[in-house]
């Protein structure tokens, strides 16, 4: 949810100067490359579905096709401050975007199991206003997974996860900061038993390789291996212990951002064990806790280096209400600083009215402390922590919102409504200035977004 800043201006020179913007604005949410829920596993009690099942079937396949059409207004398109208003106001439009789905798997209780789904995410802004009829374009996702020996003690998986993501520039510039996404990679899985159903343990080695490119900004371009060891024991009926541990290998492919002390190469680690299960038929629960290094390319800064935690209880007070609070301290891969040291809390609410209505609504506030970076010649920092004994480096710090309402309409088993909300917000003091003391860039916004979506389905 952070803001995306590249503010590229009229001049070269300028451009290179103002990446401080982009780089400190951004990017936590745009290149986190492993994130851990705030909400865990099992405090997600799953409600009865108010969906029939749909798809057309043909031997051990399902298809299942469906279209959506979506009437979106976003209030502050660029994510721009008040502040900035000065230079150039606030812009809010509508827009209309076209979402085909479809989605194909075989018999999941096969030894050899397939699926397939893809998205698209077409969008048409309604306004005469030329920089926002700039942002029209087709976005969406692709992901491939086919596991072999499934109801075997030794699984293999090969899958392939595709996205190509739109987002808006900011008021500094006409380039937007679209991008594409490939993972590609494989899974080797050791689970002892009869069946998947019966099986009390589990174990995975995962291995991928990441490519993510900007469509217009190179030096925010990286690769990364990315290695993982997650498994699972079901030592009570409804209760299992767990261990998950990351290691990633991230290089940006243009030495710019690294060259100017902004961002860095890393290496990031993170181990987490925890404890997942249910208190009563009602109340269930995930405690974790572990450690985590951001293992930066540099000795100059201190990167990364400390505990991770995380809590999280549902409550099922009824068979058609499900609330779930939870909290997680967490490290998160980021353009500024290599890291961001992250705080969150999340509330989450999901309710069925009858077999047609479902109503959810979520809140989530993080605390954001971003590694220590140095500031380019000409721009001031304000609003930043300074970095002792390291004059011109400085850490930002945020504090992040995001929240959604949406009610689901199950019109007949072809056609599906919801309408809802969205809330996006940073709050922080933090911000760009020239040698002038002209504001360069703010980092506060706050954007609502209202939504109606028709979608039919087969």
């Amino acid at each position: 949810m952070l803001k995306l800043q590249p503010t590229y201006r009229r001049t070269f020179g300028h451009a290179l100067t103002a990446l401080v913007a982009s780089l400190v604005l951004g990017a936590v949410a745009a290149v986190t490359l492993v994130a851990t829920p705030v909400l865990a596993q099992s405090a997600e009690m799953a409600l009865p579905s108010i969906a029939k099942d749909r798809g057309l079937r043909s031997g051990d396949f399902l298809l299942r096709p469906s279209i959506g059409v979506t009437g979106y207004y976003d209030t502050n398109i660029f994510n721009a401050s008040p502040q900035e208003a000065l230079n150039n106001p606030i812009r809010g439009a509508a827009s209309v975007r076209i979402t085909p789905r479809l989605s194909l798997q075989n018999d999941l209780t096969g030894n050899t199991v397939f699926n397939f789904a893809a998205a698209g995410d077409g969008r048409v802004y309604v306004s005469n206003d030329q920089l926002i009829k700039n942002l029209n374009n087709f976005g969406g996702n692709a992901a491939l997974d086919v596991t072999f020996g499934q109801r075997k003690p030794i699984a293999f998986t090969m899958y392939d996860f595709f996205t190509r993501s739109l987002q808006a520039n900011t008021w500094e510039t006409t380039q937007t900061l679209n991008r594409n996404l490939n993972d590609v990679g494989g899974r080797i899985e050791f689970h002892p038993g009869d069946t998947p159903e019966r099986r009390p343990f589990n174990i995975a080695l995962s291995g991928g390789y990441i490519i993510d490119r900007f469509e217009d900004y190179g030096g925010f371009n990286t690769n990364t291996v990315h290695t993982r060891l997650n498994g699972s024991w079901r030592f009570l009926p409804k209760t299992a212990a767990y261990i998950d541990a990351t290691w990633d290998f991230r290089n940006f492919t243009d030495q710019l951002l690294i060259d100017r002390n902004l961002t860095y190469n890393s290496k990031p680690f993170r181990a987490r064990a925890g404890i997942s299960g249910a208190i009563t038929k009602r109340i269930s629960f995930d405690l974790s806790a572990g450690w985590a290094m951001s293992l930066l390319s540099t000795t100059a800064v201190t990167g990364f280096n400390s505990y991770l935690a995380g809590a999280s209880f549902g409550f099922r007070p009824t068979d058609t209400t499900r609330l779930t609070i939870g909290y997680t301290h967490d490290m998160r891969d980021a353009y500024l600083g290599g890291f961001a040291d992250v705080h969150r809390v999340g509330l989450l609410a999901k309710q069925h009215f009858g077999s047609i209505i479902d109503v959810s609504a979520s809140f989530g506030g993080s605390y954001l402390l971003y590694g220590a970076a140095q500031a380019s010649s000409g721009v001031t920092v304000v609003g930043a922590k300074a970095v002792a004994g390291m004059p011109g480096y400085f850490q930002r710090y945020d504090y992040q919102l995001e929240g959604n309402l949406t009610a689901s309409f199950e019109v007949s088993r072809y056609v599906a409504l919801a309408i809802g909300y969205n809330l996006r917000s940073v709050i922080t003091p933090f911000k760009l200035t020239s040698s002038t003391a002209a504001l360069l860039d703010a980092g506060e916004f706050t954007a609502h977004g209202m939504f109606a979506t028709v979608t039919a389905r087969y």
